[in-house]
């Protein structure tokens, strides 16, 4: 299997786990609305072959899960090392699209994916661990 074949199976993997884990935490009606639009935004990229619309998802899966885990999860320090990785991602991403035309941008966009398929698996990884605590079962 190629890189770019292994890349987009491990991010549709990422993906579909977000997807269940927000859908777990939505029961919480004052995140549902930003989890509802990432769920939009992620089952989206789960169709998509851009590079770009896959990025976006992520990034806002990232926030949804930072605000879901502040409203759920008050003593948790995690949301904001999360926001300011999305800040940062998302600053590399424009550079990324604005400086750069063709095989480069698409090149750019790929590691900006993988990085942020990684961070978003580490998100997931701590929503499991949060949801599991005593009380939230």
């Amino acid at each position: 299997m190629s890189k770019l074949g292994t890349i987009v199976k491990t991010a549709s993997g990422v993906i579909a786990t977000t997807i269940a884990l927000f859908t777990a935490l939505r029961e919480n009606p004052q995140i549902s609305a930003g989890i509802d639009d990432a769920l939009a935004k992620l089952k989206e990229a789960a169709r998509s072959d851009k590079p770009k619309t896959r990025f976006e998802a992520k990034l806002a899966a990232i926030e949804a899960a930072a605000d879901a885990v502040d409203q759920t999860f008050p003593d948790a320090t995690e949301p904001d090392g999360w926001r300011r990785q999305t800040r940062a991602l998302r600053v590399r991403g424009d550079l990324a699209w604005n400086a750069n035309t063709g095989a480069p941008r698409r090149r750019a966009l790929k590691a900006l994916n993988a990085e942020t398929a990684e961070i978003l698996t580490h998100v997931n990884t701590r929503l499991v661990e949060l949801q599991a605590l005593p009380g939230h079962e």
